[in-house]
């Protein structure tokens, strides 16, 4: 009879994930013997998965864009009604929805009602 494969260190690391999320006081020990694997292994692994915790705790939130240094860029989350702002000016050009058409729609649209709002000003001097 053959033996089945070794198990990766990730599909390791997966399961002990799940034991300790339905039963987080379960030991490294009753880990390993579920697992059949030392204990040793579990203790890397505990220590790997609490640095990936770790390090999903300070990433920012999904759907968050990351604070960019200030060099003069606007970051804005397309929210549903900044999507449909921007195929409605999309649309009066024509084009695709694409990132860099966004950019562009983007772009004209503050440009137009700058220049609009200057012209204002301008009048009532």
């Amino acid at each position: 009879m053959s033996q089945p494969p070794a198990m990766t260190a990730d599909v390791r690391r997966t399961l002990v994930r799940q034991l300790i999320e339905k039963e987080p006081a379960l030991s490294s020990r009753k880990i390993a013997a579920q697992l059949g694997v030392g204990k040793d292994a579990i203790l890397r692994d505990l220590e790997a998965i609490r640095q990936e915790d770790a390090a999903a705790a300070t990433e920012p939130a999904a759907g968050e864009p990351e604070p960019a240094p200030d060099t003069g860029r606007l970051v804005l989350v397309l929210d549903e009604p900044l999507r449909q702002a921007l195929a409605v000016l999309r649309a009066q050009r024509a084009r695709p929805d694409t990132p860099a058409e966004n950019v562009a729609a983007a772009r004209a649209a503050i440009r137009a009602l700058a220049d609009h709002l200057a012209e204002q000003g301008a009048q009532r001097r």
